[in-house]
């Protein structure tokens, strides 16, 4: 019983000569699970003079080569890396922002809902490119797509498209914008738009007046 709200004790390891700075554990929700075991790795090839070689490197981790090229961009992007030519300086982004970005209480809840965003198209697809980013972000804050709808995108492109990528994805955004869709709740008030919500729209519980405007005109609620 006292696990459950003290937690559960941890016995370390002697010996380990890999440390890792608390800033990466911080912000690793931000940054997304892969783009923070890379960093990992890499302190680690950093400590052991370990020269960087990403076919090795990915191998390790278990992904491709292109999406770990992908996510060391994202680094370099976020300022966890700096590209100085004949090497690559592992970085700690200032303080105040990274604390900034871990504190959901701190983010603004647009900015929150980008970043969670990203980590979503992350977990689902792949790291995505700068270019990626600009383009979720024109989504959310000049189309005025939700960060659930572009989700919901994703979804249905990864069940749609024979080979998922950005282009599909925008093609479905382009038809939803034109058709007024906006939030979640308009997705689930027309589920002929999409298929991974039709059993969600079918089972939506219905308003007392709804209830009534059936039970009055069946054939017409229909």
């Amino acid at each position: 019983m006292s696990q459950t709200t003290k937690g559960i004790l941890l016995r370390g390891m002697e010996g380990l000569p890999i440390q890792i700075p608390q800033e990466i554990l911080d912000y690793q929700a931000v940054l997304g699970p892969k783009a923070a075991l890379l960093w990992i790795n890499l302190v680690a090839m950093a400590q052991l003079r370990e020269p960087l070689k990403l076919n090795i490197l990915a191998e390790q981790m278990g992904l491709p080569e292109q999406e770990v090229s992908q996510l060391l961009a994202l680094l370099a992007d976020r300022g966890w890396i700096n590209d100085e030519g004949i090497e690559i300086k592992l970085t700690i982004p200032v303080v105040e922002e990274a604390a900034a970005a871990a504190e959901e209480s701190i983010l603004d809840e647009e900015q929150a809902s980008f970043e969670w965003l990203v980590n979503y198209w992350t977990t689902r697809v792949a790291a995505p490119t700068p270019e990626e980013m600009r383009k979720l972000l024109y989504w959310m804050e000049t189309k005025g797509l939700s960060h659930e709808v572009i989700a919901v995108a994703i979804e249905e492109m990864r069940v749609s498209a024979k080979s998922p990528g950005f282009a599909y994805l925008e093609g479905i955004l382009r038809n939803w914008h034109a058709l007024g869709i906006r939030s979640y709740n308009d997705l689930l008030e027309n589920p002929h738009l999409t298929k991974v919500l039709q059993p969600i729209a079918a089972k939506k519980e219905l308003s007392r007046a709804e209830e009534r405007w059936k039970e009055v005109f069946p054939d017409e609620f229909d």
